[in-house]
């Protein structure tokens, strides 16, 4: 018994020091009972625990904080159905949000935001991002030579951040966490408004996204967090995502672990062909957004590859360092 008490006071003890280097204090290890939910609104189910610090994050109680992320999960999880996920440690950041690699001492899911006080929309921008990484796999590609191609994950992360501002700015309309947030709504609809309409998310006037694509692809390959670029595919796929409301292809975007991908059609072959059959429709018409034709399961490659935009993605682009986070 001394020697268990003293293993879950050493383990105590690393968490404390790991939140602690990110200016927050660790959630209690214990299910907390000081919710001040209403009455009214009962605890939201999902198929995956979040546990949020309990300080750091400005004006807001952190049962509040816990509410929207919880929404959050239950809203991108209807998009998985079936999946689990082990539990998700939020915290707050002073360096922007960021997902881990590193987990914690409970094999948890770390998740940093710079979201603060009674700022909603930027919570719900900022966790669907970082959640939607731990629903692809980023893990399975924590190594140097992974930032090939990751650009692609980085922008459905960002589409996945724009169809959830999106959604709670009509949901929360209706029906609202708590009542008293109805009337945060303008606020979350006039954000998602400006992020929308953002200058350089617009394709440059008298150019088509294949155009554009043809010049961009061989930097996007090669360096993951070109935002304003990002950004603007994500306008681009954000009507395809919404209009498919299964993802669960996503899941297999970081499965296929055998070998790098020259090219962004190879990449886009490899999760094709790493995803069963029921999910590929989703794969499909992603391929086919960048005007490639949809590869056959044996085919080579090369072999099915389309003209329009092989030359700039198969191009050979030296990769850029991976770090120890995934933004």
């Amino acid at each position: 018994m001394k020697r268990a008490a003293k293993r879950t006071a050493l383990l105590t003890s690393a968490l404390l020091s790991l939140l602690n280097l990110h200016g927050a204090h660790a959630a209690d290890a214990k299910p907390r009972q000081d919710h001040k939910r209403s009455s009214s609104q009962p605890a939201l189910p999902s198929e995956v625990s979040i546990r949020v610090a309990e300080s750091g994050w400005g004006n807001v109680p952190t049962w509040q904080v816990e509410l929207v992320l919880n929404a959050v999960a239950v809203e991108l999880m209807t998009h998985f159905p079936g999946k689990t996920l082990d539990p998700v440690l939020v915290s707050p950041s002073q360096r922007g949000p960021v997902v881990l690699y590193q987990k914690g001492p409970w094999h948890e899911y770390q998740i940093l935001l710079a979201a603060k006080d009674q700022r909603w929309a930027e919570y719900i921008y900022e966790f669907s991002h970082e959640l939607f990484h731990v629903l692809a796999g980023y893990e399975k590609h924590a190594m140097p030579d992974s930032a090939r191609h990751q650009w692609f994950e980085e922008m459905l992360c960002e589409t996945v951040s724009l169809h959830m501002l999106k959604r709670f700015s009509l949901t929360w309309q209706e029906s609202p966490p708590l009542p008293e947030w109805r009337s945060y709504v303008p606020t979350m609809q006039a954000f998602t408004r400006r992020a929308l309409s953002e200058p350089h998310r617009q394709l440059p006037a008298n150019l088509t996204f294949e155009q554009w694509f043809r010049t961009n692809g061989a930097v996007l390959a090669s360096t993951p967090y070109l935002r304003e670029k990002n950004e603007l595919v994500a306008t681009i796929f954000l009507p395809y995502l919404t209009s498919n409301p299964d993802w669960r292809a996503i899941s297999y975007l970081n499965v296929d672990r055998a070998g790098r991908a020259s090219s962004f059609y190879e990449y886009l072959t490899k999760w094709y062909r790493a995803t069963p059959a029921r999910h590929q429709r989703f794969v499909s018409g992603a391929i086919q957004l960048f005007r490639f034709n949809v590869p056959d399961k044996t085919a080579h490659t090369a072999d099915a590859m389309s003209t329009p935009l092989s030359t700039t993605s198969g191009a050979d682009i030296s990769e850029g360092p991976a770090g120890a986070m995934r933004h």
